[in-house]
């Protein structure tokens, strides 16, 4: 198996998760890990740093993993792209739509490098299912979507997500815009959207605990989100109405287990009656229990460095057309 020289710029849940993964698969040589906290690094074998440009420089890797706080993810992007380094990084692409447009610019400049960002969500069971059944045209076309992800946040916590300077943004840019990839995913790319953020029961957090939105393709269909810190269970439910059917997302398997068993529901509609009463159709649906979407993300990004394969999940363009949607929101929230 070919292997690259590869660095992991932040070494924290993200970065240990990358760091465990890539280890397992095989295809990557860790050399160097980073973080300017050394204590997350200490028990790490290679070379530790404190200072990514040092990393970096020193290393001169083939891959940079950037699993680092909002802020420097793009500094890091463009300086690692400039050194003709590949790069996978975390999501989200930067603080705002200039960081990802920063680094769209410096990417197009580029050559056969490999840039790709974490947009994990889209390697789970049920979504790779749901998306094979709407490829299939079993339930029709695609008309409208409706995604809620919820979780119990403490935004009141002494930490980075808590100081937009450094994240950028709340609950949206944290969470919802995994949701906001898949409805991108599912429904396409949306010519219109509408929403607001709030500070409903965290009024003193500098980044919003609730996030709404609405949105419309140029061809028409329609798309809700409904992102939030203050669900106090977590929650992640995916609905896709198609005109022949309809398909449920419910759970997803996490490393925390607490967004509920992982399943699909799907039924053909049924207005005459064939399977049952008419607004109870037979239904149809498969469970998870594991989670092979760390796998499959990294499986995808060798694939691309190995000329096996392309990125087809987590392009600059995907992160571009995400994080324009994001920006629209928050700007229509400070109009």
């Amino acid at each position: 198996m070919q292997q690259f020289n590869t660095v992991i710029i932040g070494m924290g849940r993200m970065g240990r998760t990358r760091y465990q993964e890539m280890t397992r698969h095989g295809g990557f040589n860790i050399t160097g890990v980073c973080d300017n906290n050394l204590e997350c690094i200490q028990d790490y074998s290679g070379n530790k740093y404190s200072d990514w440009k040092e990393c970096i420089d020193n290393e001169q890797p083939e891959v940079v993993v950037v699993c680092t706080v909002n802020a420097v993810i793009p500094d890091i992007v463009c300086y690692a792209l400039d050194k003709g380094c590949h790069v996978f990084s975390e999501k989200p692409p930067g603080r705002n739509l200039k960081d990802t447009l920063r680094m769209k610019e410096k990417y197009d400049k580029t050559n056969g490098l490999v840039l790709k960002f974490g947009f994990n969500h889209r390697y789970h069971n049920s979504i790779i299912e749901a998306k094979s059944l709407i490829d299939s045209g079993f339930l029709g076309d695609v008309v409208a979507a409706r995604g809620v992800y919820g979780k119990a946040a403490n935004l009141m916590r002494d930490e980075w997500r808590n100081n937009i300077d450094i994240a950028g943004g709340g609950i949206l840019l944290d969470q919802g815009i995994h949701m906001l990839d898949l409805l991108r995913y599912f429904v396409g790319d949306f010519s219109e959207i509408s929403g607001f953020t709030d500070n409903l029961v965290w009024k003193e957090s500098a980044g919003e605990d609730t996030a709404f939105a609405t949105m419309r393709t140029q061809d028409g269909k329609v798309a809700t989100l409904h992102s939030s810190a203050i669900q106090w269970k977590h929650k992640f439910d995916l609905d896709i109405m198609l005109t022949d059917g309809y398909i449920a997302l419910n759970g997803l398997l996490t490393s925390t287990k607490s967004y509920g068993e992982e399943s699909i529901t799907y039924y053909k509609k049924d207005l005459e009656i064939k399977s049952g009463k008419i607004g109870n159709p037979k239904e149809y649906t498969m469970c998870f229990d594991e989670d092979s979407s760390w796998e499959l993300e990294i499986k995808e990004f060798y694939d691309a460095l190995t000329g096996r394969g392309i990125v087809e999940n987590g392009t600059i363009e995907d992160a571009t057309q995400v994080m324009s949607l994001i920006d629209k929101v928050y700007k229509k929230n400070n109009d």
